[in-house]
Order: C-alpha cells, then structure tokens, then sequence
C-alpha cells in the first residue's frame, strides 16, 4: 500500500516538474518576442557567448576562477576590439567621407543608365512601352530614401540598446550559464532528466560549433572579398568586403546581396567589359572559396540537414522575421531536429 502511495506520489511531482520546465520555456519565449530589441540582444549574446565561452572554459580548467576568466577575456576582447576599431577608424572614416561626397555623381549616373536603357526599350518595344521606368525608378528611390531617414533614429536607438545590452547579457550567460542550466534541468522529471541533459548536451554543442563555423566562414569571405578589390584597385575594398562578409551570413541569397553594391559603382563608373570580369572574378573566387572549403569542412556536417529542408525553412524564416529569420533560421531547424529526435529515440527505449 505505502509503494503504490510513493510511486502516484513520485509521478504526480514528475507531472509537476513537466509543467513548470514547460511553463518556464514558454515564459521566457513570450518575454522573448515581447519586449522590445531583446530577441536580438539575446541572439547577440549567444553569439558572443558561443565565441568566448572555449576560452573562458580552457582558463578554467588551468585553474582560474570562472569569474576571474569571464573577466579577462571580455576584458580582452573588448580591448581587442576597440584596438581594431582605432586603427580602422580613420581609413573608415575617410572612405564613408568620400562615398558620401561621391554619392550625388553615383545617384546621377545612375538615373542616366536608366534613361539610356528607358530609350532603347522604346526603340524597340514601340507603341508597346507605355510605361516611363525613369519616373518611377525616381520615386522609388525618393520613398525608400524618406523611409530610411524616418526610421533612421529608431535604427540608430536600437543598434546602441542591442550593443550594451548583448555584451552585459553575455557576460552573466558565459559567466552563470552553467548554474542556470543546471537549475533548469533540476525542473526536468526524473524520467526524463538523462534525455534532457542529452539533449541540452546536444543542442548547446550543436549550435556552438555553427555560430563559431559562421562567424568564420564569413570573415574570410570578407577578407578574400576585400583583398581581391584591393588588388584590381577597386574603389571602398575594405567597405565592400565587410558588407560582402555581413551579407554572407544570409544563406543563398546573401553573396548576391553582398556583391550588388560594388557592380552599381562599376556600372556608374562605367568600366570596361575587362574590369567588369576582374570584379566578378573576386566574388566568384570568394564564393568558390566558400563553397568548396569553407561550407563542407566548416557548416555542412554541423546541422546535417538535406539541402530542400534548408530552403524551405529560409523562406519560412524569410516570412517570419525577414533577414533575421532567414540567419537564425538554420540552427533553429537544427535544434528543432536535434529535439525530435531525441524524443523519439526517449520514446522507443521507453517502450522497449
């Protein structure tokens, strides 16, 4: 009598731990999408986390305290990173400077390759073309141009709150993460903790090796991108690499992204056919780099996902949360795999 009493005893506080782990994954997903410019600081620190968190590990194990580590190498990284920034600041400051004082002759160029083109369509559509592309090109660009600048202040406040907020958040992740996630787990039923803990193992590990392999992937693209420019004497190298390596880290259409910029400044500029094939043989050489290197010994064996499944969950990621749907999109299918197939490995060796 007293067993069957412990045992409906010991299963109700297992259904009890079930629904306060599954309540305390869903509260914190709502506070997530809920509260303004977190989800990305979150993704931010993660990144940052993921990236830092080896180091701080390796100081730990050669006996530094985990507080003392998380310190230093923020502290250095930090340091690292305000360093680069000053040694690039004035090289930055004067290619903005003369893009910016460049921009009016490249708007103009542009609207005469419109016009020439807007002719040669009536010539040879007649009657047919009925339509003035130059008008509407123009008023295009105005609309997107008024938008920019309204929403420039919110962009500017949301790019300052993420920057302090993502580091302080990353710092306490690297820092307490280990506890915290031991206090989740304690929430886990007892039948379910070793498949909790295999799965967190998993997912932690899983997404980890992709932020590192990405981050990655996507500096030397900028850096293959930026050296080749360099060396065809393209105007703004280091510019564009770094808007080539940023766009990289969007799958699949990201590197056409990455590229347009930079073949609107040949076509204004009016380059030969053979300068045209110089600058399209650096990005083609970037993304064969990426392609043939970087992507199988970097990202393809992490996620393990068949290249369909790849593209269906970026266009949902796409329709979801725009760019930022389609970056997260893939470790998320990952995680998503990870979780399922986990469960059902916990569900036939219940069973059996």
């Amino acid at each position: 009598m007293s067993l069957a009493i412990s045992q409906t005893t010991l299963k109700r506080a297992n259904r009890w731990k079930l629904v306060g782990l599954l309540t305390l994954l869903l509260t914190s997903f709502v506070v997530l999408m809920a509260v303004e410019n977190l989800l990305v600081s979150a993704l931010l620190a993660f990144v940052i986390s993921y990236t830092l968190g080896p180091l701080v590990n390796y100081l730990e194990r050669q006996g530094v305290s985990r507080t003392l580590a998380t310190t230093v190498v923020f502290a250095g990284g930090a340091g690292v990173i305000g360093l680069i920034g000053v040694w690039l600041a004035p090289y930055l400051g004067e290619t903005i400077s003369r893009l910016q004082a460049d921009t009016p002759r490249y708007i103009s160029g542009l609207g005469a390759f419109i016009s020439e083109m807007e002719i040669k369509v009536h010539s040879i559509a007649g009657p047919l073309s009925n339509f003035d592309l130059t008008s509407r090109v123009e008023s295009q660009l105005t609309s997107w141009t008024h938008d920019f600048f309204e929403k420039l202040p919110g962009f500017v406040k949301t790019f300052f709150t993420v920057m302090l907020l993502g580091p302080f958040l990353a710092f306490f992740m690297v820092k307490d993460g280990r506890n915290l996630v031991r206090t989740v787990m304690g929430l886990a039923p007892n039948d379910l903790f070793e498949t909790a803990l295999s799965l967190q193992h998993q997912i932690n590990f899983q997404i980890g090796q992709f932020v590192r392999a990405r981050i990655l992937e996507s500096l030397i693209v900028g850096l293959v991108t930026a050296f080749g420019l360099f060396m065809i004497s393209f105007p703004y190298p280091l510019l564009l690499g770094m808007f080539a390596g940023l766009m990289n880290l969007i799958p699949y259409l990201g590197p056409i992204f990455g590229a347009v910029p930079a073949f609107l400044i040949a076509l204004v500029n009016g380059y030969s056919g053979l300068e045209v094939t110089a600058l399209a043989m650096v990005y083609i050489v970037a993304q064969l780099i990426d392609a043939g290197f970087l992507i199988p010994l970097l990202v393809a064996k992490i996620v393990d996902l068949h290249p369909v499944t790849v593209i269906l969950v970026i266009i949902a990621g796409a329709q979801l949360m725009g760019v930022l749907g389609m970056i997260i999109s893939i470790p998320v299918a990952g995680t998503l795999k990870v979780t399922i197939s986990t469960i059902y490995r916990h569900l036939i060796d219940t069973r059996a």
